[in-house]
């Protein structure tokens, strides 16, 4: 029976083992591709890796860069999100995703929120999860050490700035924590969405029998608030609200 069980982990592991180096060769073959200029084989070949189950920034990035190139914006756009919510701190991100949403037609003027609520979000995007979560784990380090010295030292100073250092860090260890969990949330689940279709209509109840409200270009980013059937009621920028079919979108 241990045979069997280390045959089969033994099976496992070499099946992962080839599976990596499989995309290794399909990522090599991708990046080829789009060097000589044939996106569409790039996009097909980073979409095979991404299927697999392998996803980074660096490969949402190349596949956007890949739909830029071949003028599908709404695509490139979906990508580029993707790749930041991942890493929302590469500079290289935010310009391409910039450039991409220049391309777009709806130009829709955000609606003002509270600062609070600015402020929190931008807190928040400041860096990934595992950035949070290093962060996190640095200053408990700090703390622990700051504790030991209030403990084993003797000079009443130093002792001071042991206890109250140590305090202060794990307070700002405690809330660390909060954003690093808030941001993990934010990346295992999409309430985000881009259109991918050329143009959708935008209805007020989710059925095409609704009042047609607005219509939405590729590139548009709106988030989404429920769905119904085959239908999401979405919500874009400046607050408007509506129902469109869930084909015409992909989450972020």
């Amino acid at each position: 029976m241990k045979l069997n069980r280390l045959f089969i982990l033994f099976l496992f592991l070499f099946s992962l083992s080839c599976m990596a180096n499989d995309n290794n060769i399909t990522l090599d073959s991708a990046n080829v591709a789009y060097a000589k200029g044939n996106y569409e084989k790039a996009i097909k070949l980073y979409e095979t890796i991404i299927i697999q189950g392998q996803t980074a920034p660096e490969l949402y990035f190349n596949l956007g860069n890949a739909y830029y190139k071949s003028n599908n914006i709404g695509y490139a756009i979906l990508n580029y999100e993707r790749a930041k919510k991942l890493s929302p701190d590469d500079d290289d991100i935010t310009v391409n995703l910039k450039l991409a949403n220049q391309k777009t037609e709806d130009k829709i003027e955000a609606a003002p929120q509270l600062f609070l609520t600015t402020w929190k979000n931008g807190l928040v995007d400041l860096m990934s999860e595992k950035g949070w979560s290093e962060l996190c784990i640095l200053l408990n380090v700090f703390a622990l050490l700051l504790f030991i010295i209030y403990i084993f030292t003797s000079n009443k100073a130093i002792k001071q700035i042991g206890f109250f250092g140590g305090c202060f860090l794990m307070v700002t260890t405690i809330a660390i924590y909060f954003i690093a969990k808030h941001k993990y949330e934010l990346t295992q689940t999409s309430t985000t969405a881009v259109i991918t279709s050329a143009a959708v209509t935008v209805y007020g109840s989710p059925n095409e029998k609704g009042t047609k409200l607005f219509i939405l270009h590729e590139g548009t980013k709106v988030n989404i608030n429920e769905e119904d059937g085959g239908w999401t009621e979405i919500k874009i920028a400046n607050g408007n609200v509506g129902w469109l079919p869930v084909k015409s979108l992909s989450a972020i």
